[in-house]
């Protein structure tokens, strides 16, 4: 794995917004937006309500034009053919970062909440990660590099990680992520492939057992689980990459789970009146078994869901995983499912290159 910052320079901005960037950072975001047919009638008032109040939080968070410089830096890797994917993370929580083509997966679409990445109360330090591959030649480094160049740099710096690996099997978390967006994005432009994540015969896939090389459900404990109740929709996909882990898997496989996600945690917590900053700590408190702090918020929990919510949520919280990764999970999963599916000598000559060697 080889690792590359790329500065991202103070950008001159239009005349028209050179005292108002978080005005020209909305403007690119809706304009996006609207080329990529996000917004309809339907869903308008909604999705613009959630970029204002995403640009009002960078803004007050002195994010604004690092933001314009990352959407500069994707700009420029579309014009050079560089394909790339998101780090996981709870970014995938965020409509501007998701209008800005960082990230791939619609938030709203999917219910995933912009306080569990980010409030105005609490501030996260972020650093763009894009995940590149073997395809990169070194000269669109340089290319990149120049193309971000700039006098006035404001420090601050997008990490690109290159790997040698494109395939289905790695040793290494980073490498498995590069490899499977990597595959996707690459396999996509050479066949013009839109992945339909409704496809029968991908869920019908899972059923039957053949998980090797399928990112996350390549588990054993899971092969009861999706022989007897093979998920037949992404959601329930989601769900499944959330819980597979040990702990989880024993606790929500057998129960009716109401809180296996984090954000569903938060979510109760600010119907009954917690600030998002107040939720985002209950969530942590639950996760780390923090006593006293617990203390302090369940009276007001119990005052409007009653005692046996508590003990459930707070038992089930210990277990909770936070939507934003599992959807990415799931997306590789499905991803790497329908890839075998659909194009099995692909992902055959691919999973066969890396288990060989990781320099073919």
């Amino acid at each position: 794995m080889s690792e590359y910052k790329i500065n991202i320079p103070r950008l001159k901005l239009p005349k028209k917004f050179a005292k108002s960037p978080a005005k020209y950072l909305r403007k690119i975001v809706i304009d996006n937006a609207e080329e990529g047919g996000l917004l309809t009638p339907e869903n308008r008032e909604e999705y613009l309500q959630r970029i204002d109040h995403e640009i009002a939080v960078f803004e007050r968070c002195g994010y604004v034009e690092y933001l314009l410089g990352v959407s500069q830096m994707i700009e420029e890797m579309s014009l050079l053919g560089i394909s790339y994917f998101a780090g996981r993370g709870v970014v995938y929580a965020s409509l501007v970062f998701y209008c800005l083509r960082i990230t791939n997966i619609d938030p709203i679409k999917h219910n995933l909440m912009f306080a569990r990445f980010m409030s105005e109360d609490r501030p996260k330090f972020i650093e763009v990660e894009l995940l590149i591959g073997k395809f990169l030649h070194p000269s669109h480094l340089r290319d990149l590099e120049q193309a971000m160049a700039c006098d006035e740099s404001e420090g601050h710096s997008v990490t690109l990680v290159t790997s040698n690996v494109v395939g289905l099997i790695s040793k290494t978390s980073y490498e498995i992520w590069d490899m499977c967006g990597l595959m996707l994005s690459d396999l996509a432009n050479d066949c013009d492939l839109r992945i339909p994540f409704d496809d029968a015969e991908t869920y019908r896939s899972f059923h039957y057992g053949d998980l090797a090389g399928i990112y996350c459900l390549n588990r054993r404990r899971l092969v009861n689980e999706l022989y007897f109740n093979p998920p037949i929709s992404f959601d329930e996909l989601v769900r499944l990459c959330a819980i597979n882990r040990p702990g989880a898997f024993e606790l929500f496989s057998a129960n009716d789970s109401r809180y296996c996600f984090q954000e569903e945690i938060m979510a109760d917590a600010m119907a009954c009146g917690f600030s998002e900053e107040e939720a985002d700590d209950l969530r942590r408190a639950v996760g780390r078994k923090q006593t006293e702090k617990l203390e302090l918020y369940r009276p007001r929990w119990v005052a409007k869901y009653g005692e046996a919510s508590w003990q459930t949520m707070t038992e089930q919280g210990l277990y909770a995983y936070p939507k934003a990764h599992a959807l990415v999970l799931a997306y590789l999963a499905y991803t790497t499912a329908y890839l075998k599916t659909h194009f099995p000598e692909e992902f055959t000559r691919a999973a066969l290159c890396v288990a060989a060697s990781n320099e073919c």
